[in-house]
């Protein structure tokens, strides 16, 4: 099969997305692609308030699936992995994110989000949307994450500081509201 033959199968529309982002972030990091089935990664590192993720994309030809996967700098703790998952599911159930965040078998968190590219040109802006919706979700519940995740502290002591917070900016609203009356 030619490179010509390859492309008309696995016409590699994501992969050229995957390039364009590259470009658009201004960053030196290359995609691989398999030859045979036109499938494409980037593997990187993207740094959020100081703190290294792994980063990863990947993109499905056959299946016209671009996925999205950010790992946080650490892992659960032995013992913790409950916790992180109960907190895990509060966030994924009380905020909004276009992809969800899971606890792995070996203890990784990481953001994930898929989407299906069928009848859709995936771009550079639509890979730079993912990732600021993942960046934004760690950035938002880092201090939450790594306290269940890598110390003593319950998830019901995070879901009570969570409560506190929205108490706050209940308050906040309340008096905004009343002072434009």
């Amino acid at each position: 099969m030619t490179k010509q033959d390859n492309d008309t199968v696995h016409p590699r529309k994501i992969a050229k997305a995957i390039e364009g982002f590259i470009e658009l972030a201004e960053w030196d990091d290359t995609v691989d692609i398999d030859e045979a089935t036109g499938d494409s990664t980037l593997n990187t590192r993207y740094e959020i308030r100081n703190q290294v993720y792994d980063l990863f994309f990947e993109g499905d030809e056959k299946s016209e699936f671009l996925a999205l996967y950010l790992y946080a700098p650490y892992r659960v703790i032995e013992g913790k992995s409950v916790d992180a998952t109960l907190l895990v599911n509060f966030i994924n159930d009380h905020y909004r994110y276009r992809g969800r965040l899971t606890v792995t078998d070996i203890g990784q968190i990481r953001y994930k989000e898929i989407i299906d590219t069928e009848n859709i040109e995936a771009s550079s802006d639509m890979l730079h949307n993912m990732l600021m919706s993942g960046g934004g979700l760690f950035e938002q519940h880092m201090e939450h994450l790594g306290a269940v995740a890598l110390t003593k502290k319950t998830y019901e002591a995070i879901r009570e500081e969570y409560e506190r917070e929205d108490e706050k900016e209940k308050a906040r609203k309340e008096r905004e509201e009343s002072t434009e009356e």
